[in-house]
């Protein structure tokens, strides 16, 4: 008997010891998985709130691309006979500067206006063609491409009276007084104008910079026919910014010339815009002013 007994206390100390463990082991499983929830959350809403600031103040990378080895880069701090179109019209006053943006240099673009309840005015800047490629040279340009970074320097004021750091709006245009005359073919069908350009319509709503390349062919977009004239001495790239109401900068960078082989084109020489004198009031076309506010009424009502 006592050895009965003693054999079923053994028995029942075994099995009080399992249940332990096993409850023990159950308890260690549920805190675990208790624990494991929590982090798992934590981590999505960290990420979750990360996409969230990213999508109002993250920069867009600037790398837009290669860039050519004839690329105007204005790391000379050269502004290669840029300066401001002054024709007394729409346009606003620019400051104009080479600045150091993260290590590279480029030209900046910093918009001014008198009348702080109104708009910034359309943002024109213009390019000496025969002093920067040599006027023989002119005519043979096919293509013109443009690096552009624009920074936002005040709050975007949002139709529900909200305020967001974004660049908004960059609409505009690449273009140019390419002829020192109208050419037209046998049946007087034109066939070559004094102006021509090319829109471009970059939008940001999510961030306080970004960085686009713009890329214009020689002839121009609706004008098969245009094409720089090689005897046109008067020759110019414009670049546009239609009307804004931010504060926002644009920057210039590796401004390159293919030719219409598509060879890239070097810069054989380049003034500063201060040793431009007289052409710096050089106004393109009155048909320039026309073709150009008819294409910033058409970008400005596809934006809204």
């Amino acid at each position: 008997m006592k050895l009965k007994k003693m054999l079923a206390m053994l028995s029942a100390v075994a099995m009080l010891g399992v249940l332990g463990s096993c409850g023990k082991d159950t308890a260690d499983s549920s805190s675990a998985a208790e624990t494991s929830v929590p982090e798992t959350t934590a981590a999505e809403t960290s990420e979750e709130s990360s996409e969230e600031e990213s999508s109002v103040s993250d920069p867009l990378p600037r790398d837009v691309g290669p860039v050519d080895a004839n690329a105007i880069t204005f790391d000379d701090d050269d502004m290669c006979t840029a300066h401001q179109m002054g024709d007394g019209n729409d346009e606003c006053d620019i400051e104009l500067s080479i600045v150091d943006l993260d290590g590279d240099k480029k030209l900046k673009l910093h918009p001014l206006k008198a009348d702080t309840d109104a708009e910034y005015g359309v943002v024109k800047l213009v390019f000496n063609l025969p002093q920067m490629l040599g006027l023989e040279n002119v005519g043979n340009i096919g293509k013109i491409s443009v690096d552009f970074t624009c920074i936002a320097n005040g709050t975007w004021i949002n139709d529900d009276g909200s305020e967001s750091l974004v660049v908004g709006n960059f609409l505009g245009t690449v273009g140019g007084s390419i002829a020192s005359e109208k050419g037209y073919d046998e049946e007087d069908n034109l066939i070559q104008n004094t102006w021509a350009q090319t829109d471009f319509s970059y939008q940001d709503w999510e961030h306080s910079e970004g960085s686009w390349r713009c890329e214009t062919v020689i002839p121009f977009k609706n004008l098969p026919a245009n094409g720089y004239a090689a005897n046109d001495e008067g020759a110019s790239l414009v670049i546009m910014r239609w009307k804004q109401k931010n504060d926002v900068d644009i920057y210039i960078d590796n401004l390159t010339f293919y030719d219409k082989d598509g060879n890239s084109m070097p810069v054989i020489h380049a003034d500063a815009a201060e040793e431009t004198g007289a052409e710096a009031a050089e106004e393109a076309p009155a048909e320039a002013e026309t073709s150009a506010e008819s294409s910033e009424e058409s970008s400005e009502s596809a934006a809204e």
